[in-house]
């Protein structure tokens, strides 16, 4: 496979959600075993497969953007048939790798496959509020993680990390989306954000209800080592801190959101299988 086809998979979003999956296996069952590998490769698979889908679907407006126009499909560096093969496949082979952890499970990856590429990416052109849609296939990867360790749904740890990961997502695409409001408009986006840019105060509710979550996770016990909970802890404090960066929707807001995501689900991982006695 060439390297311009890898672009297709978006792997560091893929990885992100790998991640959000290995930490909702965790809390499940907080002792490393093979079901952890195949978790990991099936939310790994499914993220690059709904990835490589998303710019099947989007090619002509990706064409029209500054940031994207040099993806594989509008350079011209795949074709559409073999990117659909690529973004086929990959996506059934997170769905039987999530069904061979559990039903339960795959049926998790069925619905992030159906909210991402079925909603999220169709209503991008019609709605700004299509960010809250595709916000909960984001989240679904603790909810993975979750179930394909044996557990059932609802149950209160995974879906209080789905929820951090949820609110998160606002303040993180909207950051990004500030900074190529021109691109989007010139492909026809609807602002992915659910509020004008103009206005601070709806990201500054959004951010507070980050932070808020955050605190949640300590505050009920579902991290259970005194070095996680102060991460956690830590975490919102820095946000609040970094607050006028991110509400002036400066580079530096948008790397002090990215970071704190990604800290807070190695603590979740770290607070399994290595802090708590």
């Amino acid at each position: 496979m060439s390297l311009a086809l890898l672009r297709l998979f978006r792997l560091r979003l893929a990885l992100l959600a790998a991640l959000g999956t290995l930490a909702g296996y965790a809390l499940r069952r907080p002792a490393p075993d093979t079901g952890l590998l195949l978790a990991g490769a099936a939310s790994l698979a499914l993220a690059a497969g709904c990835s490589a889908l998303n710019q099947v679907q989007e090619r002509a407006e990706d064409a029209r953007m500054a940031r994207t126009r040099t993806r594989p499909l509008p350079a011209g560096q795949a074709s559409v048939a073999q990117a659909l093969g690529l973004a086929l496949g990959l996506a059934a082979l997170g769905l039987a790798l999530a069904a061979a952890c559990a039903p339960a499970a795959a049926g998790v990856g069925g619905a992030v496959l159906v909210l991402y590429n079925g909603l999220y990416t169709p209503l991008k052109k019609r709605t700004a509020l299509a960010l809250l849609a595709g916000g909960l296939a984001g989240s679904a990867p603790p909810l993975l993680g979750w179930t394909a360790a044996g557990g059932t749904l609802p149950a209160l740890p995974p879906l209080a990390v789905a929820g951090v990961l949820y609110v998160w997502q606002v303040p993180h695409f909207w950051l990004l989306a500030w900074r190529q409001r021109e691109d989007y408009a010139a492909a026809g986006f609807k602002a992915p954000g659910p509020f004008p840019y103009r206005s601070r105060l709806p990201l500054a509710v959004w951010l507070a209800a980050y932070c808020a979550a955050l605190l949640f996770v300590p505050a009920f016990n579902l991290v259970d080592s005194a070095p996680a909970k102060w991460l956690c802890a830590g975490l919102a404090a820095a946000l609040a801190a970094g607050s006028g960066a991110i509400l002036d929707r400066r580079r530096l807001g948008l790397a002090l959101v990215n970071a704190s995501m990604l800290l807070f689900l190695c603590g979740l991982a770290a607070d399994a299988y290595f802090l708590t006695p």
